[in-house]
């Protein structure tokens, strides 16, 4: 295994290690909140926080993104970054905070406070996060991510299960582990940050600082649009029942968004730093390529296993969940292919680019949405979110190349696309004995279509292991 395959393998790893055991603990903690949060109540929660996913990147007006993009190029003025970037941060920050305020205060908003909180917090957060990735204090930024969710677990035990806070507690509980989070990033990484230059105010690097990251302000309210505003048609068409159920669906999804996460922080460095190089378009090829196929053979072995939860762990009123689940991990796994492809506005630093291709797959979903609300019920929101990250991918395909050409494996991918489907719905119609036959050859599945890279892997960590 080549040099860069070893040091990309080597971050997914550590980012992996770091966070996946807290992530995925925070996932079997979900089943307890059926028993003590109600579908209404998870529904108001949900609300307010696909709101707060809109607005948090908007207060700060995303200017971690260029934070971040500037502290790679590293040309030795890390203080001044910081101080230009955080200034400004902090003055969008008050600005939106008074806006807020008077907005919920007239709509007389029943979480208002915990609304403005959370959104400050998660900026904050989001924030440091972006900061140390563009320090490269990646073992930093793994143990915040165990420091975050152990917070967040033991918060909603406090809040949600002892004093039975119900959405309330669930807000809270984010806003205490954004703080805790933060504070250890802040105090880890101050004592290296002293060595540097002095910090001073600099309006020309401010600006190159808004230009860059504004553009990335649409951007994510198309990726809001995407991902979440279907939330708000359930609730405006079916009711905070409806959306509850949703919601439960789609927190098992997310462990597509966090592996491609894991995988996207460790390539986005080094797609950036290999931008330049001569073989650039056959290495992009051979990455997305195993990346394609991990992820459509992964997710099929996730069927059976989510249905089992579901049904089986979870208290009655959210047993429909199980329905949506299959489209829901096919359309994070399409998530996960056009934010590999984005890469290449990261690279160029045209951010621009960005908001044009995910404003289509916005419209697509909101569109399909609205459409199929009606006749297909929750089915319509799965279905306009697995479109819209489909086009979004597709456009991004067609967009980038004029930055680099990756050439798809279409055989491999119409295989497991098809895989994928008849699995959905061979799931769905399963009992119990069948649901245990089906994960035994999905798994053997995904291990066949994987071996080469397996054996790679298990390869490097022999030989890690001998050293």
């Amino acid at each position: 295994m080549a040099n860069k395959e070893k040091s990309l393998v080597k971050n997914v790893l550590l980012f992996s290690i770091g966070n996946a055991g807290s992530k995925l603990l925070m996932l079997v903690i979900v089943p307890l909140y059926t028993y003590f949060v109600t579908a209404e109540q998870m529904g108001m929660y949900d609300v307010a926080h696909t709101y707060i996913g809109l607005f948090a990147p908007l207060a700060g007006m995303a200017l971690y993104e260029g934070i971040y993009r500037w502290l790679l190029d590293d040309k030795g003025e890390k203080r001044k970054i910081l101080k230009n970037g955080i200034f400004l941060t902090v003055i969008f920050v008050l600005i939106f905070d008074v806006i807020a305020a008077v907005v919920l205060w007239l709509v007389q908003y029943e979480f208002a406070v915990e609304f403005i909180l959370v959104v400050d917090t998660t900026a904050a957060y989001t924030l440091a996060q972006f900061v140390t990735r563009g320090l490269r204090n990646n073992k930093i930024y793994a143990l915040q991510g165990i420091i975050y969710t152990g917070t967040l677990i033991l918060c909603n035990i406090i809040m949600v299960i002892w004093l039975k806070m119900q959405a309330q507690g669930l807000l809270l509980s984010i806003a205490a582990a954004g703080i805790v989070g933060t504070v250890y990033m802040l105090l880890v990484q101050r004592k290296g940050l002293r060595s540097e230059e002095k910090g001073t105010l600099d309006k020309r690097l401010s600006m190159d600082l808004v230009k860059y990251s504004v553009p990335m302000v649409p951007n994510n309210i198309a990726w809001w649009l995407v991902s979440a505003s279907n939330r708000l048609v359930i609730n405006w068409s079916l009711g905070n029942i409806a959306n509850g159920v949703y919601a439960i669906s789609m927190k098992f999804p997310t462990l597509v968004n966090m592996l491609s996460t894991f995988f996207y922080q460790a390539w986005q460095d080094q797609a950036i730093t290999e931008y330049t190089s001569e073989q650039r378009d056959a290495y992009y090829t051979k990455i997305f390529n195993i990346y394609m196929k991990l992820l459509l053979s992964g997710i099929v072995a996730l069927f059976p296993v989510t249905k089992f939860i579901i049904v089986y762990f979870m208290d009655a009123s959210y047993h429909d969940a199980y329905k949506y689940i299959g489209l829901l991990y096919l359309s994070g796994v399409f998530n996960a292919f056009a934010a590999f492809y984005g890469t290449g506005y990261l690279s160029s630093k045209k951010t621009g680019g960005a908001f044009t291709t995910t404003i289509i797959g916005a419209v697509a979903n909101v569109l399909l949405t609205f459409i199929l609300i009606k006749p297909f019920g929750l089915y319509a929101a799965a279905i306009g979110n697995m479109v819209g990250n489909i086009a979004i991918w597709v456009v991004r395909m067609i967009q980038t190349r004029k930055h680099f050409r990756i050439n798809l494996s279409y055989g491999i991918f119409a295989l497991l696309i098809a895989v994928c489907l008849v699995s959905m719905i061979l799931v769905n119609l399963a009992n119990l004995p069948m649901m245990i036959i089906l994960e035994v050859v999905l798994c053997v599945f995904f291990v066949i279509i994987n071996k080469e890279m397996m054996k790679k892997l298990l390869g490097m960590l022999k030989s890690k292991a001998k050293k």
